[in-house]
């Protein structure tokens, strides 16, 4: 072989080398690069994706298409990507269930408010009570009773029922 061969040789495997090698350099750059995580729908096709290439993999290995050594490192590396996509899809499940929670309470707390806030005050005392409370915490007053005879709720410094006029034996408190 002529020392012009070698050089001719040497030059176009330097020049093919960075071509060849360019799309597996820039995949490992973008994942370092990314910031933000995939949406779930990205997340959902990621783990698709890495069972589908597990299958192909165990066909191919069934068929004798690939060697014992390179199917156990291809299946390492198939595995840790569904393991890696399955637990950012479970971890954003649970950040939805947890803000679904948190959305909850605050609204049960606002309903607290306004259940205060549309209760009543004490007949005797004029202490706000919650729209739940049977008697004043103030004064341990009954918040409301009924009739005895048509059970429609009476306050209790109604002397008559409003219903149906029985008199009432609660008088004033």
């Amino acid at each position: 072989m002529s020392v012009g061969a070698i050089f001719i040789s040497l030059a176009l495997l330097i020049i093919t080398v960075p071509v060849v090698a360019s799309p597996v350099v820039n995949k490992r750059r973008e994942r370092f690069l990314l910031v933000d995580e995939p949406e779930k729908p990205e997340m959902q096709e990621q783990y698709q994706q890495a069972l589908l290439a597990l299958r192909e993999l165990d066909f191919d290995h069934q068929m004798e298409l690939v060697g014992d050594e390179d199917y156990a490192a291809q299946r390492v590396v198939l595995m840790a990507q569904a393991a890696q996509a399955k637990e950012l899809i479970v971890t954003s499940q649970d950040d939805d269930l947890e803000a679904r929670i948190e959305a909850a309470i605050l609204a049960h707390r606002g309903q607290q408010k306004s259940e205060k806030t549309a209760g009543r005050s004490c007949y005797h005392c004029g202490v706000e009570m919650n729209a739940a409370d049977m008697f004043c915490s103030e004064c341990g007053t009954p918040a409301t009773s009924g009739c005895p005879h048509c059970r429609q709720e009476a306050h209790p410094n109604d002397k008559f029922c409003v219903s149906c006029g029985q008199a009432l034996a609660m008088g004033v408190r």
